[in-house]
């Protein structure tokens, strides 16, 4: 998602990419582990 940041110190705006529910990622570390043999 891109989000849009306007300033009153700089006329034109920031445009970042945001991410929303970074927790989902998360839920793989546990088979990412197991894939290469992590504990």
């Amino acid at each position: 998602m891109e989000k849009v940041f306007h300033s009153r110190y700089s006329s034109e705006p920031t445009v970042c990419r945001v991410e929303l529910f970074t927790w989902e990622k998360l839920d793989y570390v546990d088979k990412v582990k197991e894939a290469f043999g992590l504990k």
